[in-house]
């Protein structure tokens, strides 16, 4: 699993960008249009930003690091790498690749530092634009930042995302998937599926078959090949989980599995698969993205209301859909606020490179990959003439 999203999906979305550079349209003729002036012919040129303040956090750092620089420069422009300070590693070995193809100074730069560093990247005047992937309460700041100087944002920001089972759906794949999918990379993901809403007819299979599957997840050494799942990043960030736990057992939520530090690794930054049941849409536990290996099932009767809850967040970043029926899963997916949706355990093959990524609401502004992608990185110019008069 970490080969997989830590570092090939990374380097396959960073060929992508680049050979598609290579044949995309930098020009695209407008229709001609006849007046009594005369005959008016044009093209929309698609020019480099600029300067480009990368900005990335610590759970996918060559991944995001490649997402964001490869399909900058692939644009014509420059970039200011600030990788977090806790992974600043992968983006010097992304500088040295840089010096060792030649690439001109200046023209891909890695800087490391905390806040105070990105602040200056973010209100520097040089900078034309800034792309940043992290919390939306960091985003909100980098948008005030950059108000200053009406600077161009990218924000790949938080979520809470859905992931809906409804009656008839095959259940026992469902919840196994959701089980595994919200304890990636320790939950510390922006997409993963920590809300898992279940039909009140299959709420009590969802939750044994999750429960279940949770108590069988091997916590321990990463670099062991059956360890299911590692550690957190930092000490603060397990104490923020084991907060969040107290909180949802304060509020009336049940404790179904995990909740503590494992006892079999007492060192390190470990905490348990934990799975909250009985869960109201209003607690804080289904409402707030804990960036750690804690799940939430809530319960909803009819498709309606299944709909409105997963609505019912300030994030729309992903959601999945468990439905018999494609086409009507398909009519759900149209009614959620969300930017990817995922219909019954989605496409095969991994992640589709041309399509984009992004969210509604506090999920963020703008998308990336795919050629929506490439155009945040290029400013729109129209260039028009006369091609003779009637």
């Amino acid at each position: 699993m970490a080969e997989a999203l830590q570092f090939d999906t990374g380097f396959r979305y960073g060929q992508w960008f680049a050979e598609r550079a290579a044949s995309f349209p930098y020009l695209d003729p407008l229709p001609p249009q006849a007046g009594a002036r005369g005959l008016g012919q044009g093209v929309i040129l698609k020019e480099p930003v600029g300067v480009v303040a990368a900005i990335t956090p610590f759970n996918f750092p060559l991944y995001l690091n490649l997402s964001k620089v490869v399909p900058a420069l692939a644009m014509g422009n420059t970039v200011v790498l600030k990788p977090s300070p806790y992974t600043p590693l992968e983006a010097f070995v992304l500088g040295e690749v840089a010096d060792a193809a030649g690439l001109p100074p200046g023209v891909l730069n890695v800087v490391t530092g905390d806040v105070a560093a990105g602040e200056h990247l973010t209100t520097h005047p040089a900078v034309a634009m800034i792309s940043f992937t992290g919390s939306d309460f960091v985003g909100k700041k980098i948008m005030t930042q950059a108000a200053e100087g009406l600077k161009k944002i990218l924000l790949e920001l938080g979520g809470k995302s859905p992931n809906i089972v409804f009656a008839g759906s095959d259940v026992q794949k469902s919840a196994q998937s959701a089980a595994a999918g919200f304890i990636i990379h320790a939950g510390q993901g922006c997409a993963l599926p920590t809300r898992i809403l279940a039909d009140r007819s299959v709420y009590d299979e969802v939750v044994a078959t999750m429960e279940a599957a949770l108590r069988k997840v091997t916590v321990g050494d990463p670099s062991d090949p059956k360890t299911r799942m590692g550690p957190l990043i930092r000490e603060a960030q397990r104490e923020r989980v084991e907060r969040y736990v107290a909180a949802g057992k304060a509020e009336g939520a049940r404790l179904a599995c995990g909740g503590a530090r494992p006892p079999h690794v007492p060192r390190g930054f470990f905490f348990e698969p934990t799975l909250f049941v009985d869960v109201a849409s209003s607690m804080s536990v289904a409402r707030e993205e804990i960036f750690g290996p804690v799940g939430v099932v809530i319960p909803f009767d009819g498709e309606e209301e299944g709909i409105k809850i997963a609505n019912d967040s300030r994030y729309g970043l992903a959601a999945s859909i468990w439905h018999p029926d494609p086409v009507r899963a398909f009519e759900i997916a149209r009614q959620l606020q969300a930017g990817t949706v995922s219909v019954n355990g989605g496409g095969g093959g991994g992640p589709n490179l041309w399509g984009p990524f992004g969210g509604y609401k506090h999920s963020g502004i703008g998308r990336e990959y795919g050629d929506y992608g490439l155009l945040e990185y290029v400013q729109l110019k129209t260039v028009s003439w006369s091609a003779g008069r009637p």
